[in-house]
């Protein structure tokens, strides 16, 4: 954007440096996602196998009764 590091007037007065993207967004965005997705999964890999509590287990089958009864 700016060949020879040269600021524009007004960055120049606010000491503010020319913008610069750190990556392109399509496909390194993609990547950070499922890098993070996996790094998770991997961090909590012990809490998918716990088992529900039954209280919770009773709320998701009330919730799945009047799921199935509302038209």
């Amino acid at each position: 954007m700016f060949a020879n590091r040269e600021r524009r007037e007004t960055d120049q007065r606010s000491s503010v440096a020319p913008y610069e993207p750190r990556f392109e967004m399509g496909a390194d965005l993609e990547a950070v996602r499922t890098g993070v997705g996996t790094a998770l999964r991997t961090i909590h890999s012990d809490v998918l196998r716990e088992r529900v509590p039954e209280r919770i287990a009773e709320l998701l089958r009330q919730l799945d009764r009047q799921k199935a009864d509302t038209p």
